[in-house]
Order: C-alpha cells, then structure tokens, then sequence
C-alpha cells in the first residue's frame, strides 16, 4: 500500500471532479431556468423582445452546453481508464441507474440542437417551451449525480469495507441515495449554479447598458437575473448544509477546523468571526468571537454542544485502538505480514478498521503499532486549520456580497432605476465573485475531509502511480482548464456581439412599438 512515490493519486478522481463542478457545471446547470423563464414570459405576452431575449441567451448558453458535454465525456474516459484506482476502491455504485438517468439527456440535447439549426421556426411557442423546461429537471440530475457522489464521500451510508480486498462496497443504494450529506449537497450545490448564472446574466447585462448597447434587453434581462439570483442568495444563506456537516464524525471535526474550536465550549457555542489559528499551539489569536452563533449555525440550536477538535480527535485514537484489534483477526499480507494471505476470518464486519487504516501512513505493519503511532494517525484526521478557517470565511464574506449584489438589483429594479452607474460598474465587475465563493467552497469540502477518500472507512493512500497514471490525470485536469479557457473566449466573442450583431434585435426597427 505503501511505496516511495508521494503522490495521492487514489483522490485524484474526487479532485478532478471537484474541478470540473467548479468551472463548468454551474452555468450548465444554472441557466436553463433563467431562459426558461424568459421564454415563459414570451408565450404568455406574445412580445417578440423576450423571444430575442430567450434566444441570445440560449446562444451563450450552447457555447457552455458543448463544454460540459465534452467535460463529461473526458471524465468518463477517465473513470473508465481509472489511474487514481478509484473504482478500484469503490465498488457497486449504481451505474445502471445513473446511465439510464442520463438517457434523457441526449434525447434533450438532441432536440435542443436541431431545434437551434432550425432556428426556432420548427416548433410551435409551447412546444419549444416545453423543450426549454426540460433542462431544467435534466440539469438538476447532473447536479444530483454530483451530489450523491460526493455525499457518499462525506457520509458513508450504506457502505461498508472489504478487509480482503480493501474495497469500500455500496452494499444499500436507497441508503445512499437518501444519505443526508447528499440532500444537502444538492441543495447547497443547485444553489451556487443558480447565483452563478444569476450573476453572469446581470454582469453582462451590466456591461450593455454602461455602454448603450442592447438597453431594452438588457434591462428586462438584469430584472429577471436580479430576482434570481436574490432567491438563490438568500437560499444559500439560510439553508446551508449543517445537515450533512453532523452525519459523521469527519464532518463533525471539518465544522471544528472552520470554528477553530479546538477545545469543545459549553452550549451556546460561540463563533470566531476573525482570528489568527495557530495549529502548533492549537489556540486562536486575537479571536473575536459572536455568542451563540455556532451551536446555531452548526446545529439549529442553542442547547447542542460542537465538539472541539481535541474531543474528537481522542475519540479518533480510540477508534483507531479499535481498528488495530480488528487487524489481529485478518489473515491478509497487508494487515499481518506474517499470515498466510488466504480469506480474512469470520469476524463479522471489523469495527473501525477504516480508521486503523489510517496507520498504514506510518507503518507497514499496522498491527503492530503502540500507541505513540496511534496517536500521530488521529492527529491526521485534524484537517488544515488555517486553511479552512480562511477559506470558509472568504467564500461567507462573497456570499453576503451576493446578497447585497442583488438585494440592490432588485431593489432598483423594481424602482425603474437601472440607470444607475455605481450599480452597473458594481454589477459587471461582480462576474468572477460566484466562481472565487464556488472554488472557495470546494476546497473547504475537499480539504475539510482531511485524510479520507471515504470518511472513516477508506484513508487516501499512498498507491503506485506509473508514469502512464501521471500523464492521464495530468492530461484530464489540462483538457478540463483548457475547456474552461475555450469556453470562456468563445463566450466573450458572443457577448462582444450582442444580440445586434447575432441579428437577434431588433427585429425591425421600424416597427419597434409593437415589441
């Protein structure tokens, strides 16, 4: 398990997802609706401007369509190459299910490109409708799929690990499928794309009117991304996900490293806004501190206790004392260098030997660990203090500017005063913001997972990474950045036309009252 090469190349296939959920999904995921709506408005009033309307931002939205299609096929050239072994390690996820899920997708994007050609004259208004509604539910499976995923990653619901193998195997789907962390990573997930699209609609609508291109489309368009994006904000701000956060003890010491709470307070928690974490001394400088905000935050209520890290990382030495004694019960070379390597004894299912694992960083024979080894293994499953504390508070300190954003979007909007100039300037330099709180929001997750693939069943492990390994997932996360970068210039050259220059408006310029 152990080999001279440090490269963690069994998570490279959570990171390389993380990566592609970061850049390409949120518009894929987040514009349908927001088009949808544009589109709804144009069959009910008839007006030809929310038609244009519809169709320029359908333009964009091809450009992301095509990026995310040929995202999501490198991935599936990579899960089937495998070089981070993680189907290796993983074992009876619903491929059948999820494959039939996505048979709707094609037909959808079918339809939708040859409706494109056609340019709209193909189908009747409700027709088209229809199809353009349909993106919605479709898109939210790609962001469900992503969900489950990573929840499985998180919380282990119906999982359990082959001792024999070393396989983390999906043992009850409708566990899985329900698992807490995953309603509320699709929840927190569906969010972010919302904000994102919500935001590129008005940063670029922001961009016509400074400049007095396309005013009547941008104007409805930065009306309908300002009521958006303020339900999405607010969404993201008052849901969250403590839901998945408490499902195991993983995330229970990811909300800790957040807090910087290194000894457990008594409830009501308080919450450090600002300070300076120290990981030598395991205390926080110049803390400042809100009362109450963290059991709160963490639990919804004020009589729940948080437990500090060093709580739960003594309750980790326990259970890593726990997974040592499940090794002494395995007849296998990896566990016991000294057995016969045949079938692992009938002991039932080991109890924490997930976190025995965790030895295996240190030594070849686990079960011959004392307890100073034991103790330097439960100190890795302290994630990086500093990193997560900073990281989570950038990513809140732009989720409230999105909620000021378009609180003030709306806000003007619904004034008739969109002319305002601070508010473009504000509003089309605001375009990255969802992105930054969106990778800000993966590396939380991925790095407040600390040393698991699988939490508290499967550690990242150092494995044999050949140099055709290498070159693969060097060559996927390339093709990902270079799709974002492609994507990114093709949008632009849209943009900088306009709907004048696609000949989307106006229509007939002599007959502009009737639109």
């Amino acid at each position: 398990m152990t080999v001279s090469l440090g490269f963690h190349v069994s998570a490279l296939w959570p990171q390389l997802v993380a990566l592609y959920c970061a850049t390409l999904l949120p518009l894929a995921a987040g514009l349908p609706p927001i088009i949808a709506v544009i589109e709804s408005v144009y069959v009910m009033t008839g007006r030809e401007i929310w038609k244009q309307i519809a169709r320029f931002w359908g333009k964009l939205f091809g450009v992301v369509l095509l990026m995310w299609a040929i995202g999501s096929t490198v991935l599936a050239i990579l899960y089937a190459v495998d070089p981070g072994r993680f189907t290796h390690h993983i074992h009876g996820m619903p491929g059948p299910w999820l494959i039939v899920s996505f048979m709707p997708f094609a037909l959808a994007f079918g339809l939708l490109v040859w409706n494109w050609f056609r340019d709209w004259w193909s189908l009747g208004r409700v027709r088209h409708l229809f199809v353009t509604w349909l993106w919605v539910p479709l898109s939210g499976l790609a962001v469900l799929k992503v969900a489950i995923g990573f929840g499985l990653l998180d919380n282990p619901a119906g999982v359990e690990l082959d001792p024999g193998s070393l396989q983390a195997r999906v043992y009850d789907v409708p566990a899985m499928l329900l698992n807490a962390a995953a309603q509320s990573r699709f929840v927190h997930l569906i969010g972010a794309c919302y904000l994102t699209a919500a935001a590129f609609v008005l940063s670029i609508s922001a961009w016509y009117l400074l400049r007095g291109r396309n005013v009547q489309i941008a104007r409805r368009s930065l009306t309908v991304a300002a009521s958006f994006g303020l339900a999405a904000a607010l969404s993201l701000a008052i849901l969250g996900d403590h839901r998945g956060y408490a499902a195991s003890p993983g995330q229970q010491m990811r909300i800790a490293a957040i807090a910087a709470e290194w000894h457990t307070q008594a409830a009501p928690a308080a919450f450090a806004i600002f300070g300076i974490p120290d990981s030598r001394q395991r205390i926080t400088h110049a803390a400042v501190k809100v009362p109450w905000m963290l059991g709160l935050g963490a639990t919804h209520s004020w009589r729940k206790a948080v437990p500090g890290m060093d709580e739960l990382e003594a309750a980790n030495v326990a259970r890593i004392r726990d997974g040592v004694a499940a090794f002494t019960v395995l007849d296998t070379p990896w566990a016991n260098p000294g057995g016969t390597g045949g079938a692992v004894s009938d002991s039932g299912r080991p109890p924490n030997l997930g976190y025995g694992m965790l030895l295996l960083r240190h030594t070849a024979q686990p079960a011959r660990a004392g307890e100073a080894l034991m103790a330097d293994a439960a100190r890795d499953t302290v994630p990086d203090v500093p990193l997560l504390f900073w990281t989570f508070r950038g990513m809140a300190l732009l989720g409230a500017y999105a909620i000021v954003l378009f609180g003030c979007a709306f806000w003007l909007a619904s004034k008739r005063r969109l002319d305002r100039r601070w508010f473009l300037r504000m509003a089309a330099w605001s375009l990255p913001v969802p992105w930054i709180a969106g990778a800000l929001g993966w590396i939380v997750s991925e790095a407040g997972r600390g040393p698991w693939i699988i939490d508290g069943v499967l550690p990242v492990t150092q494995v044999h990474a050949s140099r055709p390994d290498m070159i693969i997932g060097a060559l996927a996360c390339t093709t990902i950045a270079a799709l974002f970068t492609v994507g990114a210039i093709l949008l632009v050259r849209l943009v900088r036309l306009g709907p004048e220059g696609l000949k989307f408006w106006p229509v007939d310029p002599g007959k502009a009252g009737k639109y």
